[in-house]
């Protein structure tokens, strides 16, 4: 039988869509023919198409923009080192990641355009958000003073407006209930996914040493913190008789030993003040008010464990004895912690209230210091007195003001919401940060490490989120305990 072509007259609209379309292309290719080589030339379009579809997704642009953070670790990561170059600079400092997360707020912001819907804002950021745009707008005055340029000021405050605008994009997403079990489930399997990499990183010998002899699993706080708050889910999950799927529990040990065998001896005490707060919280209805006795027995406990005079090699047992006072003052790398703060601590009480401005260093000898690093002294290993000395006081409000605003956040998820999964994932979320206050009196991570604020400022707008969701009709049955944590 013979065949016929039935040809479909094309429609004017639609043929300079594709003319418009294939010069664009073209015009791509050359571009990146002369400032690239021609195998990423022929990529570009492709990267571009690619653009243009997460653009249109909010959601995947969120998730890519904190899973690469948490998946892909630095140069202190012996496995898989090629992932450490999506950090490098390109411009100034600023890095691919960075685009990720401004890919990601632009697609939110797309989404609402389109949508027409109101932007939210969480009453709870209001406050911290203020005082963090005045403390950035003084950074950049006092560095401008320093004589900094204002375009290297403003790239310098990148992570600190990451802070500002993630937490309100991820909250502003369009998702229902089921959709955040994905995504938190995706979550804790990120974590137990990291636990399992972090142990094959000490059977593999390639982690950074410790204590003369050991190897640890990770050193920079993303992956430590991301681990945290899985364990102290589980825990949660535990406690509120939550029967867990079978690989949440397997991975749990995966958990404990990436963890402990990090290292990071802050993260060990905020596991820890986390823990108990947990317990606390979740079984005792008087848990509130013993929260104070509660860390302050901690703290104790620390202290003793620390002055005791260890003999074991264990490294562990020998990491956590250098919390005496007297291994702090004998090891090079703490001593200098505690010179570099009385340092900047004596040049904040010159200047309060404006602070040293952004990009400008300290210069305090008040004490010398064992060791040099380099560019270390527009750092601190102290949180409050970093925010401090880059955007004055408001600038240390302004830290306080978000750890506060990011606690009530989550605990009014662990007592508002019905939903058992985001219940857990609330109360771990304000353990974690009790925890957090704490490690960073011996480093800085929020604002300062760039994989740390992405991740954390999305927990933020994730806790945003679960707030505002519509919360489950009473007639309405909760799915299955299994399947709400294995999604």
């Amino acid at each position: 039988m013979p065949w016929r072509l039935h040809l479909r007259a094309v429609d004017g609209r639609e043929a300079l869509t594709a003319v418009i379309a294939s010069i664009a292309t073209a015009l791509i290719i050359l571009i990146a023919h002369h400032k690239l080589s021609p195998t990423l030339a022929l990529l570009a379009p492709l990267a571009l198409t690619l653009v243009v579809i997460v653009l249109m997704r909010p959601l995947l642009a969120v998730c890519i923009a904190v899973a690469v953070p948490i998946l892909f670790e630095g140069p202190t990561f012996g496995l898989l080192t090629f992932t450490q170059h999506i950090y490098d600079p390109f411009y100034k400092r600023i890095t691919p990641v960075d685009l990720l997360v401004i890919l990601a707020v632009a697609a939110v912001a797309l989404d609402m355009i389109r949508d027409r819907r109101p932007p939210h804002y969480p009453r709870e950021l209001i406050f911290p958000d203020i005082l963090l745009a005045l403390g950035m707008v003084c950074g950049i005055a006092m560095g401008k003073s320093g004589g900094s340029g204002l375009k290297s000021l403003l790239l310098a405050e990148n992570l600190l407006a990451y802070i500002l605008v993630l937490p309100v994009a991820v909250a502003n997403l369009k998702v229902d209930a089921d959709r955040m079990r994905l995504v938190i489930g995706g979550f804790f399997a990120l974590a137990v996914f990291k636990g399992l990499l972090g142990v094959f990183e000490i059977a593999a010998h390639k982690g950074v040493s410790i204590e003369g002899t050991a190897a640890l699993t990770y050193y920079e706080p993303t992956a430590n913190w991301v681990v945290m708050v899985a364990l102290l889910g589980i825990v949660a999950a535990i406690l509120a008789r939550l029967r867990p799927p079978l690989w949440m529990l397997l991975g749990t040990p995966l958990l404990i030993a990436s963890l402990v065998l990090s290292y990071r001896r802050s993260f060990w005490i905020a596991a820890v003040l986390g823990l108990v707060l947990l317990v606390l919280l979740a079984l005792s209805p008087m848990g509130r008010r013993l929260l104070v006795p509660t860390a302050l027995f901690v703290a104790a406990g620390i202290w003793l464990l620390g002055s005791i005079n260890f003999q074991s090699q264990n490294p562990i047992i020998k990491r956590a004895a250098s919390l005496s006072p007297s291994s702090l003052s004998n090891n090079v790398e703490d001593r200098y912690r505690l010179d570099e703060r009385a340092n900047v601590w004596a040049e904040i009480k010159e200047k309060p209230i404006t602070g040293f401005g952004i990009l400008v260093p300290w210069n305090s000898s008040k004490r010398p210091l064992p060791v040099e690093h380099e560019e270390a002294r527009e750092y601190v290993h102290f949180a409050a007195l970093w925010w401090w000395m880059k955007m004055g006081i408001l600038g240390l409000l302004a830290y306080l003001a978000l750890l506060i605003a990011t606690a009530r956040l989550a605990w009014r998820v662990w007592r508002e919401r019905t939903e058992t999964i985001f219940r857990a994932f609330g109360l771990a979320s304000l353990c974690a940060v009790a925890g957090l206050l704490v490690a960073e009196t011996t480093a800085t991570f929020t604002g300062a490490e760039l994989r740390f604020t992405i991740v954390f400022a999305a927990q933020i707008g994730l806790l945003a989120l679960l707030t505002s969701l519509p919360k489950r009709e009473e007639s309405e049955p909760e799915p299955a305990p299994e399947r709400a944590i294995a999604a």
